[in-house]
């Protein structure tokens, strides 16, 4: 195994259960004790992770987390989420699909039918075009831009630009955070991205697992108006501010 695939490794485990410890990283990976604490300051170094004593846990801080971390933190929650979602799509439909970690969980759900993707996900396109899991009649289309660093996903005004030239039928969206006055995420380049999105669809969904409900980060979107309907996991108890959402016109389903 190398550095890379090490890395990658770690970075399962301790989204897992958001920390690890040296000697179960080095049962994992069969690397030595000195090369996982290698790993392990490489990785704290980068901000991936924060150091704890003998160990590592996940950053705190969303947006400081790689992409292949925070895909695997709720897992289970975005899995059934995204087949929730899927389940709306027809032959013949063209999409949006954002480059979030939930909507990345699409990927695996798709119905084998006729249809045409638009992503800005380097991970979603990359899995849609490999001979294991690609389908002939799937028209897979990349957005221009720019590589956002550990997100495998693509912004910037190349992305805003080459988005003009499209339109869809839906537009499934990850958000950092959704609240009865409007959507959120974590830079103003994903929601540039995310709002041409949404302007040149005919549905939008929202996507998020209940950490996002009542959540606000840094930049705003959209108000809720602008979506059709959220798909997210049940809440543990009555949720007041789904009621307030629902009361301002947005559609909740929630997935088993």
């Amino acid at each position: 195994m190398n550095k890379h695939e090490r890395h990658n490794r770690i970075l399962h485990l301790a989204g897992e259960r958001g920390m690890i410890y040296l000697d179960r990283a080095a049962q994992a990976t069969g690397a030595s004790l000195p090369t996982i604490r290698r790993d392990f300051a490489e990785l704290a170094d980068a901000g991936s992770v924060e150091r704890i004593r003998g160990g590592i846990r996940v950053s705190r801080k969303e947006e400081n987390m790689p992409f292949n971390l925070r895909e695997v933190q709720r897992s289970n929650e975005k899995s059934a989420i995204a087949r929730n979602a899927a389940k709306r799509i027809r032959g013949g439909d063209v999409l949006f699909i954002d480059g979030g970690t939930t909507t990345y969980h699409m990927c695996f759900h798709l119905p084998r039918v006729p249809l045409r993707i638009i992503t800005n996900s380097l991970r979603l396109s990359a899995y849609l075009d490999d001979p294991a899991h690609r389908h002939p009649d799937w028209e897979v289309y990349l957005t221009g831009g720019r590589i956002q660093h550990g997100s495998s996903m693509l912004t910037g005004p190349g992305t805003v630009h080459s988005l003009n030239f499209y339109h869809a039928d839906w537009a499934f969206l990850s958000v950092g955070g959704i609240t009865p006055d409007g959507l959120y995420n974590t830079s103003e380049a994903i929601v540039e991205t995310e709002r041409k999105m949404i302007e040149h669809s005919d549905r939008s969904v929202i996507l998020a697992d209940q950490s996002k409900i009542g959540t606000r980060t840094m930049c705003r979107v959209c108000g809720i108006k602008r979506i059709e309907r959220l798909i997210t996991t049940p809440p543990a108890g009555r949720s007041l501010i789904e009621e307030d959402m629902r009361e301002a016109g947005l559609v909740i389903t929630h997935a088993d």
